[in-house]
């Protein structure tokens, strides 16, 4: 159970500076494990573990994936995918011209009309309103009716 720690090859001077330009806590922590076993605070991953504040399950993992590929294995992190886009680029770019156009769309509910059926995709109302008004800033230009007795300002 108690798995011997692998050699680190990264010296002392370079794990310090590697710890001052960690960019966030998770990659710090992990390099600061690199520093206590190297500069020999601590002997084991049950003493990292307690210096850190982090599990000896964890530890292990790190160490593991040290072994495997080094510093930069221990340092590299994967992110979830998130979620992919109701429009592709081309489509986008398709409804960006077509509100330039001077006679694009009269409301939001005819935005949301044309991309349902155009590009058959399954895209609700706010989703539109948000994309063209929140985020590109375009605002619908409609003549309004003014009033009769509302006075011209060509004088």
């Amino acid at each position: 159970m108690n798995k011997k720690v692998p050699p680190i090859t990264e010296s002392v001077e370079e794990l310090k500076t590697l710890l001052k330009k960690s960019k966030n806590a998770t990659e710090k922590d992990r390099v600061q494990m690199l520093y206590l076993l190297k500069s020999g605070t601590a002997k084991n991953r049950t003493e990292v573990a307690d210096l850190i504040g982090k599990s000896t399950k964890t530890i292990g993992q790190w160490l593991s994936k040290y072994e495997a590929g080094g510093i930069d294995k221990l340092l590299q992190r994967r992110y979830a995918p998130g979620r992919q886009p109701y429009m592709t680029p081309s489509q986008l770019e398709t409804l960006r011209a077509k509100l330039n156009d001077p006679n694009g769309f009269s409301s939001y509910v005819e935005i949301h009309q044309y991309v349902t059926e155009t590009f058959e995709v399954a895209i609700g109302y706010k989703a539109i309103y948000a994309l063209v008004h929140d985020k590109w800033g375009a605002k619908l230009k409609v003549p309004r009716k003014s009033h009769i007795k509302k006075r011209s300002r060509s004088r």
